[in-house]
């Protein structure tokens, strides 16, 4: 199956999500000259046969020119050893995606400046966004390859264990994201029925409203976990591989696709059998997403609202869960059983999770007296440094009971802290929301927690413009600035600081971070003054 492409007149139709094909397939020949400088894009889910298929375009193309360039970009090959072993971290991806970007441009400009050098770059990835698609097809057509792309439909066994519904969502998702210029190639290995099934049923879930799970009182639900759209990552562990840290995926957060499910996956750890062990704070929106034309989750807070207000520290957040399982339950012999387990909102084995048991490992009485409940920390560590400086240290901000999800209200909360000797955030009873958003105005850190004075209802995030201004302006660098000191992007409460950053442009572009931060702090500081 090697060679070039003919076409069939007739194109593939599409139904129920999936691809079906006419009976006049797309055919592999090896009849026609290959083009000297040539760059191919291969998409398709895990297991669905690209590397086979790019070795094979690749022994063509040598056949036909023996002293070409080959190219061959493909993720798992750039984190695969000289010894053959392949070993998969977020920080490896990162960093095969960039050498592969490198890889990709400087092989065009090599094709460009030396038209007579027969060059075939070939991409091997599971490219899914059809923007990223067209970005390569335009880079190699800017620099004059002729460009292929194909879509490959196989479902052989994937090399590197991905889950089946890891694999049938992007499946799914290639689906979605068709590029008109793709040539779907005939399976050799086709869908069997069972998995054909399972992709409906996960296309008819995504339509769905989600189903609340009574029994652990969540949205995280078996079934969700199993045919949901995979927005989220699940991150077993390192210390205690019987564990998994769900949580969303960044793209979720930036393009607003939360569901109540999601909103839970900020930390969220399950045992093997899907129990949650660790539940920290779901999602919660700030005021201004909340009141967003288009938010998913609209508030509407009348000035004379009466609130609860609790400064928000910042640090990043800690979480402390003493497990204790009965004899019945399916972990019960698992190691974590009867361990305090430190977490983030993602992680059990980072650097930031050891902090987090450096901080708070002295206060495992009080975890061992309340099991099966996680206490959730502010963690401020010289480390760790944030855009507000503050006290070094731990404060305590929370607890939920894993099993009914059930948050602590604050007075219960400052009771346990003042038992065990523990610090707590500020907070501000029963005042208007009117008062409330004059106050934020005036105050040098974060901002609030707001809660409903009468039902201790959380409402919103509320981040003051003084915390606000310092990380906008404070991460720039001399490329974004020029948009950021546009009067259009900001309020006009802000246009004073606009005019004196325009004035001192230069100085400010040969700062670093915490030295823009603490450049603007200064200049606010004198101009609240």
């Amino acid at each position: 199956m090697v060679g070039a492409v003919r076409r069939s007149r007739n194109r593939p139709i599409y139904g129920c999500g999936r691809l079906r094909y006419t009976n006049r397939p797309y055919v592999l020949t090896n009849t026609k000259k290959e083009p000297m400088q040539k760059f191919i894009l291969l998409r398709g889910h895990q297991g669905s046969g690209k590397s086979t298929f790019a070795q094979e375009q690749i022994n063509v193309f040598q056949k036909q020119y023996p002293d070409a360039e080959i190219i061959h970009i493909e993720n798992d090959l750039l984190m695969t050893d000289e010894n053959g072993n392949y070993r998969f971290t977020v920080d490896g991806i990162e960093q095969a995606q960039r050498k592969g970007q490198a890889m990709m441009l400087n092989a065009c400009k090599r094709a460009q400046q030396n038209p007579q050098q027969p060059m075939l770059i070939i991409n091997s990835n599971t490219n899914q966004k059809g923007s990223a698609c067209i970005h390569l097809m335009q880079q190699a057509r800017k620099h004059g390859l002729l460009v292929e792309v194909y879509r490959l439909h196989n479902f052989y066994p994937n090399h590197h264990g991905v889950k089946e519904a890891d694999v049938l969502a992007a499946y799914i998702k290639l689906n979605n994201n068709r590029l008109r210029e793709e040539i779907h190639v005939k399976a050799m290995q086709p869908m069997n029925a069972e998995t054909a099934a399972l992709i409906e049923e996960m296309q008819q879930f995504s339509q769905r409203e989600l189903d609340y799970g009574e029994n652990q009182h969540t949205w995280v639900t078996e079934k969700y976990l199993r045919l949901g759209r995979r927005d989220f990552v699940a991150k077993i562990t390192k210390r205690y591989p019987e564990l998994s840290v769900l949580k969303y995926k960044r793209n979720v957060f930036y393009d607003n696709r939360f569901d109540e499910a999601l909103r839970e996956m900020r930390g969220l750890v399950i045992d093997n059998h899907n129990r949650i062990i660790v539940r920290p704070f779901k999602k919660q929106f700030n005021y201004s997403e909340r009141i967003a034309k288009n938010s998913k989750y609209p508030l509407h807070l009348d000035d004379a609202q009466r609130v609860d207000a609790v400064v928000k520290i910042n640090g990043f957040l800690g979480c402390c869960t003493y497990v204790a399982l009965p004899p019945e339950h399916p972990s019960h012999a698992a190691a974590f059983n009867h361990q305090v387990i430190y977490s983030t909102t993602g992680s059990l084995d980072s650097d930031f999770a050891k902090m987090v048991e450096s901080h708070c490992h002295q206060y495992e009485a009080l975890f061992k007296a309340y099991p099966n409940h996680t206490f959730l920390f502010e963690i401020t560590d010289a480390s760790d440094v944030h855009i507000i400086q503050e006290r070094l240290g731990e404060t305590l901000i929370g607890i939920i009971e894993v099993a009914s999800g059930r948050q602590f209200r604050e007075d219960e909360v400052n009771n346990i802290a003042a038992a065990y000797g523990l610090q707590r955030p500020p907070m501000l009873e029963n005042i208007t929301f009117g008062e409330l958003k004059a106050l934020l105005k005036t105050v040098k850190h974060e901002g609030f927690m707001v809660f409903d004075a009468e039902t201790k209802e959380t409402l919103c995030k509320l981040k003051s413009p003084y915390y606000l201004v310092s990380k906008f302006f404070g991460r720039s660098n001399e490329n974004s600035l020029g948009r950021k000191l546009d009067k259009k992007h900001v309020d006009e409460e802000y246009y004073p600081l606009v005019d004196y950053l325009r004035e001192q442009r230069d100085t400010f572009n040969t700062l670093g971070e915490q030295e823009k931060i603490a450049f603007i702090q200064h200049y606010l500081e004198n101009m609240i003054e």
